[in-house]
């Protein structure tokens, strides 16, 4: 069989095993077997594969088939214009937290070229404190996760962008408050924010993640409150918070800012409109 029957049997394959948008995903396993684009696919429709790009694909395709996510099959998953590796070891990076990012990257915008200290709690592959060491060559960040697994992942993607240099990834857990007070200029987070409840209702896929970064207690707040209650001790006066929020979390995220202390608390829609990113200032 040529690529494009290939792809056809596996668009059906999938189908079959409800996975949800079947051709595109078989676009996308059938352009990492050909180690191609996916724009190219329809100039290659004729070509043959060999036999090792038959089983990688096919292999691939089984796994899917699964259930397993596409970016835990294709071992990668883009963010901010970087490729990011990812494992079952850490959150795959979503468009959202891009959003958490630039928002971040907003408030220090007026700073970006001094010598910021930065903390990112609950780290996973590392994409955000990379992301924001692309965008701000003079800062350090301190890149913390309890997950040692998590921790070699994100270690490997600093080193994959070149700003292995500037992060320091620490063991801790996420609402460690040990160490120093009143050093970081922004502490980022993307806490686990679904509620225990919800989490049986999820889409297979999601289930495949680390239930660490995904489960928030009873309300969905456990981690974003003990995050709130601590971020004060790590900031510096006039420091910022910014925390990716779940779509109907952002007044009660905001009153956790108030009872805290913080100023100029604002919540951010993402492009649906939904809440997603929670801001305050020290």
């Amino acid at each position: 069989m040529d690529a494009g029957q290939w792809l056809e049997k596996a668009r059906a394959y999938l189908e079959r095993r409800h996975v949800p948008e079947p051709r595109a995903n078989a676009e996308w396993l059938l352009a990492s077997a050909l180690q191609a684009g996916r724009s190219e696919l329809a100039l290659r429709e004729r070509q043959p594969l060999s036999e090792r790009q038959q089983r990688n694909f096919w292999g691939s395709v089984e796994q899917r088939a699964r259930r397993i996510p596409l970016a835990y099959v294709l071992g990668n998953q883009p963010f901010m214009g970087l490729e990011i590796k990812v494992s079952p070891a850490a959150l795959i990076p979503r468009p959202e937290t891009e959003g958490l990012v630039c928002e971040a990257l907003e408030l220090l915008k007026p700073r970006a070229e001094e010598p910021l200290t930065l903390l990112e709690l609950g780290t996973g592959t590392g994409c955000i404190a990379i992301a924001l060491a692309r965008a701000l060559p003079q800062a350090t960040i301190y890149a913390t996760d309890v997950s040692q697994a998590a921790l070699r992942l994100a270690e490997q993607n600093a080193l994959a962008h070149h700003v292995a240099r500037r992060i320091r990834f620490v063991q801790e857990d996420l609402f460690g408050a040990s160490g120093p007070r009143g050093w970081a200029d922004l502490a980022i987070s993307n806490p686990p924010y679904i509620p225990t409840a919800e989490l049986a209702r999820l889409e297979p896929e999601l289930l495949c993640e680390p239930r660490l970064a995904l489960d928030g207690g009873k309300d969905g707040l456990a981690a974003i409150r003990a995050i709130v209650a601590a971020a004060p001790g790590v900031l510096k006066p006039g420091g910022w918070l910014a925390l990716e929020i779940g779509s109907e979390q952002g007044q009660s995220a905001l009153g956790l800012l108030a009872d805290a202390g913080f100023e100029e608390r604002r919540v951010r829609k993402d492009l649906q409109g939904l809440d997603r990113v929670a801001l305050a200032r020290r």
